[in-house]
């Protein structure tokens, strides 16, 4: 029996950007394309879709949405560091704050 083991080291690319939402507000972030930040959505400029990702936060938030889609019942995030390290492809993820303002820092490559 052979087990094979693949582990994502992400792409050659690297980024990190700190935000604070208020309650209810969501942001999407963008992986691969690039533009220029607003409120409402944030560029990591990749150029591929993000292999690694670590979402920070400090109150109660959650992702809504992977690669445009909803989910049937989204992600909870946890006070702390959220890492997504294997497995992943994605292009955008939404995120919201749930109950009070909340400052993210997500970190992709």
């Amino acid at each position: 029996m052979t087990i094979e083991h693949v582990h994502m080291v992400g792409n050659s690319k690297r980024e990190n950007i700190i935000f604070t939402l208020n309650a209810g507000k969501t942001v999407k972030c963008h992986f691969k394309s690039s533009g220029v930040d607003t409120a409402d959505d944030k560029y990591y400029d990749l150029g591929d879709s993000a292999k690694k990702v670590r979402i920070m936060v400090d109150n109660a938030a959650t992702i809504t949405h992977i690669n445009n889609k909803a989910l049937k019942s989204p992600i909870t995030l946890t006070v702390g560091g959220n890492p997504y390290r294997e497995g992943i492809q994605w292009m955008t993820i939404t995120l919201r704050a749930d109950l009070d303002s909340t400052t993210f820092e997500v970190y992709a490559s």
